[in-house]
């Protein structure tokens, strides 16, 4: 993809994901306005909605993943890490997840559950070739743990009790 056309298609993804953090409603069209590009640039990108919202949603999950892949700290420490990063961007992105989870098409979302069940995976084989943590639990039943923060959100105590989980979840793969 040639520069300015990166550029292009940047620019609308960060609209979009500013719109859909605000849970905005807005026509199609006018995502290309807030990118300032134009419609036919927004339409040769992203030709509805949906792909549009499929894009965001894969550019949250891969930046959540690569910060975990990137860190030169021990294996057991970049999975403490990657579980409170996790739970600190659903506290914080509530809204934005709301809002992509009704609008990405259910194969989209299996993707990234998969791609963050493999970086998981990844994280939890080097925690254990390392000793940090025990060979017991799968990368399944914690992604499973850290999904039921997102349907819990309605609760008064969310936030605290979501902090709370991560560190359950670190203490049970922690006790071998």
């Amino acid at each position: 993809m040639r520069a300015d056309a990166r550029r292009n298609r940047d620019a609308i993804i960060a609209a979009a994901r500013t719109v859909f953090e605000r849970d905005e409603q807005l026509r199609f069209d006018d995502f290309a306005t807030r990118a300032g590009v134009g419609v036919g640039t927004l339409y040769r990108h992203f030709p509805t909605r949906e792909a549009l919202a499929a894009a965001v949603y894969q550019g949250e999950v891969e930046a959540l993943c690569g910060q975990a892949r990137d860190s030169v700290r021990p294996a057991g420490e970049r999975l403490e890490v990657f579980l409170h990063t996790f739970v600190e961007y659903v506290v914080e992105h509530a809204a934005l997840a709301r809002t992509l989870a009704s609008v990405v098409d259910p194969a989209t979302q299996a993707e990234g559950g998969s791609e963050l069940e493999r970086t998981l995976g990844d994280l939890m084989a080097s925690a254990v070739a390392e000793g940090a943590i025990g060979a017991d639990a799968t990368p399944g039943a914690v992604l499973v743990a850290l999904h039921g923060i997102g349907s819990a959100t309605d609760r008064p105590e969310w936030a605290a009790e979501a902090r709370e989980l991560v560190e359950l979840v670190l203490r049970g793969l922690r006790a071998h």
